[in-house]
C-alpha cells in the first residue's frame, strides 16, 4: 500500500574510441600530463594516469590529454581502470558522471590518451550544492548537540527541503536545491555532503528496491556504521514537513527488508540503533531519551498491536481525533501485518501508504501508516 514512484538511479555510461593515427577532432585538450620516468612499473604508470584523471575530475575539465611512457597496448590495458578508479576515488563525483570517451594513438614505446568527460552537474553547481550545505549545517547544528543529534537534523533537513521528482529528469543534488526536487540519487548525493561537511565519515550506497536501481547512504557514528535512506523517508506525495524515521539509522538485516546491493562493496552496519540509543540512555548522554521517543523505540502505552482489531480500534481513535497518520509496534510477520492493514478498508479508514522497520526480536516492527483524512 505504500504508493511511490520509481527510485531512479541513473549510472555512468562509458564509450570507448581506440585511434592509432591522427588526433581525433573535436577534442580540446585543457592540459598535456607527463609520467616522468620511461622506466616505471606498470602499476605506477596507472596509479599516476589515476591522479591526472583525478585532478581533472576534480576540476570538472570537459577534456584532457595524458601523455604516457608506455606503448599503446599496454596503455589500453591501463586507461580504463583507471579512468574507473578516478571515478570512483570520491562518491559525489561517481554520481555526477555523466559518461566519458577515450581516444589512443601512439606507437610501442609511446601513446597518448585524450579523454572527454561530461557530468551532470557542472564545477559551479557543485559549488553552489556545498556553499548552500555549508550555510544550512550553520543553521541547524548547533554547539549543544552531539554526533546523534547532528545525524538526526541533517537527515530531517534533507527530507523537508527535497520532494520526489515523479518525472525521473533530475539527478543531481544542485536541481534538488534549484528546483526542490530530485531523484534518490540527488538525494543521497545531498546527504553525502551535508555528512561530510559535518565531519562524518559516508558514503553512497548503490543498489536495488523492488529491482528498480536506487541510491541511498550510509554513516558512521561513534565506531559504527548505519543504513540510512533519505529518499524512502520522504513519503510521497510529499507531506510538507512530516519526516518518516523509517529507514533512519539501520542494520543490514533491517534494510534488507526491500533493499537489495553487493555486501562486499561496503562496510557492515550490524548494530540496531535503538541498543545504542539505550546505551547513550544508561550514560546519561544528553538528548538520547529524546531521540529514542522520536524514533518510536518507546511507546506511550503498553498495547503493542498483534491483530486486526486491536490496529482497527487505534485507527479509528486517530481519525476521529484528526489525525492522518499513526506510528505504532506490531508483533507478527510482514504478511500478517499486510493482511491486517487491508481489513482497515472495512472499517471507514482508506490508508495511502505505510512503511515498517524491523526492531530486535523475530517479528518485531515499527510500523507508520497514512490514511485519507
Amino acid at each position: 500500500m505504500k504508493g511511490t514512484a520509481g527510485k531512479q538511479l541513473v549510472k555512468v555510461g562509458t564509450v570507448f574510441a581506440l585511434m592509432t593515427g591522427a588526433t581525433v577532432s573535436g577534442f580540446q585538450p585543457w592540459a598535456t600530463s607527463s609520467v616522468n620516468a620511461a622506466t616505471v612499473s606498470q602499476t605506477q604508470s596507472q596509479k599516476q594516469l589515476q591522479a591526472q584523471l583525478y585532478e581533472a575530475l576534480s576540476a570538472r575539465k570537459d577534456n584532457v590529454k595524458l601523455t604516457y611512457p608506455g606503448g599503446i597496448n599496454e596503455l589500453k590495458k591501463n586507461i580504463e581502470p583507471a579512468l574507473d578508479a578516478a571515478i570512483a576515488q570520491d562518491p559525489y563525483i561517481h554520481y555526477i558522471m555523466k559518461g566519458y570517451a577515450y581516444s589512443l594513438q601512439g606507437t610501442q614505446v609511446s601513446s597518448t590518451a585524450t579523454v572527454k568527460l561530461t557530468y551532470r552537474e557542472t564545477a559551479e553547481q557543485s559549488a553552489y550544492v556545498h556553499q548552500q550545505v555549508a550555510a544550512a549545517l550553520q543553521k541547524i547544528i548547533t554547539k549543544d548537540m552531539n554526533d546523534h543529534m547532528k545525524v538526526k537534523a541533517i537527515h530531517d533537513w534533507v527530507v523537508r527541503t527535497l520532494q520526489y521528482d515523479t518525472t525521473l529528469s533530475k539527478f543531481t543534488a544542485y536541481e534538488g536545491l534549484k528546483t526542490g526536487s530530485t531523484v534518490c540519487q540527488g538525494y543521497a548525493l545531498l546527504t553525502y555532503d551535508m555528512l561530510t561537511q559535518a565531519g562524518f565519515e559516508s558514503n553512497i550506497v548503490e543498489g536495488y528496491v523492488k529491482n528498480e536501481a536506487h541510491a541511498w547512504n550510509m554513516v558512521k557514528l561513534d565506531g559504527k556504521w548505519y543504513q540510512i535512506d533519505t529518499t524512502w523517508d520522504d513519503p510521497l506525495p510529499d507531506r510538507g514537513d512530516r519526516v518518516s524515521t523509517s529507514y533512519y539509522l539501520l542494520t543490514d538485516a533491517q534494510l534488507k527488508e526491500d533493499h537489495r546491493w553487493k555486501t562486499a562493496n561496503y562496510p557492515n552496519a550490524v548494530t540496531p540503533y535503538d541498543q545504542t540509543l539505550n546505551a547513550l540512555i544508561a550514560k546519561g548522554v544528553s538528548g538520547a531519551k529524546e531521540l529514542r521517543a522520536t524514533l518510536g523505540y518507546t511507546s506511550s502505552s503498553s498495547t503493542i498491536v498483534s491483530t486486526a482489531g486491536v490496529l482497527q480500534n487505534l485507527v479509528q481513535k486517530a481519525a476521529a481525533d484528526g489525525e492522518s497518520s499513526l506510528t505504532f509496534k506490531y508483533k507478527g510477520t510482514k504478511n500478517k501485518l499486510k493482511k491486517d492493514l487491508l481489513t482497515l478498508y472495512n472499517y471507514g479508514v482508506s490508508p495511502t501508504g505505510y512503511t515498517s522497520k524491523s526492531l530486535s526480536g523475530a517479528n518485531n516492527w515499527q510500523v507508520t501508516l497514512y490514511w485519507k483524512s
